[in-house]
């Protein structure tokens, strides 16, 4: 039995046009989506405090002490918050600024003045000297090379110790401008130093925010830091936008090149110009709607993504209107609805194996990846199977109700009603 694909096309008009309607009805409710800095201007940083010692109001009321009351605060996992506010008013010359994890918030430039947290003294072992080491390669828990030499009873001043060590605790210590590494077992009299965090006068918006989370919380670790002008992210705004128009532009043109040897090469541009409007559609009213529901941002990932999208849909329009040309070349005498719907049912399975394939690949990605990609893989998720269906329900299908003149037929229908009307 051969399926009809084209025969049910009225279905398929009637399920996308509720779902375009239900996405731009999303797309209408304010906020139609929720922008990240890129397109906003703004300032994201992703913190880890130490375990249990911070939670969403505190932080919040921090940033609301500063003046900073369009604070935005989400957990993030165990005790990582990613926090959002607006622009800190600093250097406009970059894009993005990154801070890599550190260890200790004595590492960030700016906040916090380099202060010993204890002393101590290096024990009698029998040995003239103990040896201070270095760290191995970067990790203060292998040790190195000798930094130097200190007698028993030296006193040493304490600016880390290192809980997570196999051997032990190790204390980084420092003797003159000497730096360097020594194990609990080789150390006595150890005395913590009580010290007051001194803010310098000269400090950042960033430095003043983080002192303050500081003295708060205690010590943290900034996995990342992103500040994005007002200038930047105009900018960001428009490349998008004439991103977008440019490749339709240049698809519609392609398409009606491509497919010239052809009656009407136009339509079958205009027809994927339409599956991939719809596509593009369906997809900005789900991110809509994951934005209400989940707070999910957009960014310039999202817009990456959109424009893979819009490649994927035209890729699989191409493949569809290749076959029907080729059916219309072999059988010119058969109807257009036959040569299409034979198209339809050749390239069902290669479009299907092609998508599934692909599906499988990136929920996999989704499931492991980290978050910097999520909304490019969901993205691309969403626009996978949409553009699929829309391949094989929508671009198609346009030509044959646009050969069999079903658009002029509404249109005489429109203009009676109203002629009636005026009567």
């Amino acid at each position: 039995m051969s399926i009809n694909l084209v025969s049910i096309r009225k279905w398929f008009f009637f399920i996308s046009g509720i779902i375009m309607l239900g996405s731009l009805i999303l797309l209408a409710i304010p906020p139609a989506l929720v922008p990240g800095i890129e397109f906003t201007s703004g300032t994201t940083a992703l913190y880890r405090f130490s375990e249990d010692s911070a939670d969403e109001d505190g932080i919040r009321l921090v940033y609301e002490s500063l003046n900073h009351p369009e604070v935005r605060v989400q957990h993030a996992g165990n005790d990582d918050f990613l926090i959002r506010i607006g622009d800190l008013g600093e250097s406009e010359e970059n894009l993005q600024e990154v801070t890599p994890a550190i260890e200790n918030l004595r590492d960030i430039a700016g906040p916090v003045q380099d202060l010993p947290i204890a002393t101590l003294n290096v024990k009698d072992t029998g040995l003239d000297t103990v040896a201070i080491r270095s760290a191995y390669k970067g990790d203060p828990c292998t040790f190195g090379n000798i930094s130097f030499n200190a007698p028993p009873g030296t006193e040493l001043f304490v600016y880390k110790d290192l809980s997570h060590c196999d051997q032990g605790i190790i204390y980084e210590v420092t003797f003159g401008d000497s730096i360097g590494y020594i194990n609990r077992d080789s150390i006595e009299n150890y005395l913590p130093i009580i010290t007051t965090r001194v803010l310098d006068e000269n400090a950042s918006e960033r430095e003043k925010i983080e002192f303050a989370l500081a003295n708060q919380f205690g010590e943290f670790e900034t996995l990342e830091f992103a500040s994005v002008s007002p200038l930047v992210s105009r900018v960001a705004v428009r490349n998008a936008t004439i991103a977008v128009i440019v490749a339709t532009l240049f698809i519609l043109g392609y398409v009606a090149f491509a497919f010239s040897s052809v009656p009407k090469p136009f339509r079958y541009g205009a027809c994927a110009i339409f599956a991939l409007i719809h596509d593009v559609v369906i997809v900005l009213g789900a991110f809509s709607l994951f934005g209400k529901l989940f707070n999910l941002e957009i960014n310039l990932m999202f817009v990456t993504a959109l424009l893979t999208v819009v490649g994927f849909s035209v890729h699989d329009s191409i493949v569809v209107f290749d076959r029907i040309r080729e059916n219309v070349r072999l059988s010119p005498s058969a109807p257009f609805a036959e040569n299409v719907n034979a198209a339809l049912i050749q390239t069902l399975s290669r479009s299907l194996n092609t998508s599934i394939t692909l599906l499988v690949t990136v929920t996999a990605m989704l499931l492991l990846g980290g978050d910097s990609i999520q909304s490019f893989l969901l993205t691309i998720f969403i626009g996978l199977i949409v553009g699929t269906y829309s391949s094989i329900a929508i671009a198609a299908q346009l030509l044959v109700a646009w050969e069999n003149g079903e658009f002029a037929r509404i249109k005489d229908r429109i203009k009676i009603n109203k002629g009636s009307e005026s009567i």
